[in-house]
């Protein structure tokens, strides 16, 4: 098993509560976490609370089969979104993650920081996908608020 801990943060020129938003909302949940235009995200079961679960099919648009599991612990608007989240590619899980996502008001809007704490069973190259998807999503999710926002 390998770890790796990622804090990836973005300014965003929005209200705190536009971001936290964007963050919770279904809908955009799917539009801002594909990474790409090649990638879709299809979210199957929808639950945010704490308590609440998160099931999604995700990968290429034509065959989106890896499967993920999302578990909410901290829906706490418009400041914090804390949550599990399992990766499995077919054949059982490849990792497990903590991630904790943060809003603080800025005079600009608000700055969104997000720690992945991952545990990956599939060995380290998975941390490097991590980074392209994460730094994807929020970059997509940074252009969402601030066009609607």
């Amino acid at each position: 098993m390998d770890f790796e801990t990622l804090t990836l943060q973005r300014k965003v020129a929005c209200p705190p509560a536009r971001l936290f938003h964007l963050l919770t909302d279904r809908d955009a949940r799917a539009t801002w976490g594909a990474p790409n235009d090649d990638v879709s995200v299809i979210i199957d079961t929808f639950d945010m609370r704490p308590g609440g679960r998160e099931v999604s099919r995700c990968g290429p648009k034509d065959a989106p089969h890896f499967a993920v599991t999302t578990d909410f612990h901290v829906v706490d608007a418009p400041a914090r979104l804390i949550c599990t989240e399992t990766l499995d590619m077919g054949d059982g899980p490849v990792s497990v993650s903590l991630i904790t996502q943060q809003v603080s008001a800025t005079a600009q809007g608000c700055l969104l920081s997000v720690t992945l704490q991952i545990a990956s069973l599939s060995g380290p190259a998975l941390f490097d996908d991590y980074k392209i998807g994460w730094n994807s999503g929020l970059d997509n999710l940074v252009r969402l608020a601030e066009v609607h926002g």
